[in-house]
């Protein structure tokens, strides 16, 4: 009698579980922006999530790099040497766009780029996604894309990056934030968190799981934010007023 009872159960698990492998599995484009000093941490971290979950479905993700210019590039600190896969204006339609941040420094002066600024503005309405990694809040910040967004960014800069613009909300203590067209992540790891939040979203919890496991990585969306050494604040003038010392 209980075997009879089963019997239903199981043929609804198993026209399920049918239905889940027959059903079409949505393929997008992973477009991550490369430039000169772009944070290694910032763009391999998302990178490798999305990658290995290419492995984990069989292809539904394609992931690629893109830049403004065709010359070789060095990532911050001058450190590694990498070569873009496609020019920005050559690669494919991109479905999810991730730009990861670099120096504070960096970040002011890409801000007054109308090349930067303008690619960001022309893909907002283009792709399902686009997520910032750490500093790279800013680049979206100026460009407009976060108006009216909560949005968050590196712990240390985040009072500045309110000031700055003050038509988003900003939201502390997080890895980051989804406000569906746009997601912005905390400080360099949280790459991770962001990528791994969307697999979970585009590939489904399993997948996204069985992906946390693969790489020990234990995704997370609420974090108390570590308390800067020795009490420092952040300031943007910090060099102004070093320079007006010496003189």
């Amino acid at each position: 009698m209980k075997k009879l009872l089963l019997l239903p159960f199981l043929l609804c698990c198993l026209l399920a579980f049918a239905q889940q492998e027959t059903s079409p599995v949505k393929k997008l484009n992973v477009a991550l922006y490369i430039y000169p000093g772009v944070g290694l941490g910032d763009l391999n971290g998302p990178a490798d999530v999305f990658l290995k979950a290419a492995g984990l479905t069989k292809g539904q993700y394609k992931v690629y790099t893109f830049a403004l210019q065709r010359e070789q590039i060095s990532t911050q600190g001058n450190g590694l040497k990498l070569t873009a896969d496609y020019l920005e204006s050559e690669m494919p339609k991109p479905d999810i766009l991730v730009i990861p941040g670099g120096s504070f420094g960096l970040m002011d002066t890409m801000c007054l780029d109308p090349k930067v600024i303008g690619m960001l503005k022309k893909y907002q309405s283009r792709v399902e996604v686009m997520m910032s990694v750490c500093t790279a809040s800013y680049l979206l910040g100026k460009a407009g894309i976060l108006d009216n967004h909560k949005a968050t960014t590196h712990y240390f800069i985040a009072d500045d990056f309110q000031t700055q613009y003050p038509a988003l909300t900003l939201v502390k203590d997080v890895r980051y934030v989804d406000e569906g067209k746009v997601i912005t992540c905390s400080g360099v790891t949280s790459g991770m968190d962001g990528a791994l939040h969307l697999i979970k979203k585009y590939s489904g919890d399993s997948i996204a799981a069985m992906l946390s496991r693969a790489i020990q990585y234990t995704p997370h969306e609420q974090e108390k934010w570590p308390v800067a050494p020795y009490g420092m604040k952040f300031d943007r003038n910090w060099k102004k007023k070093q320079g007006s010392v010496k003189q």
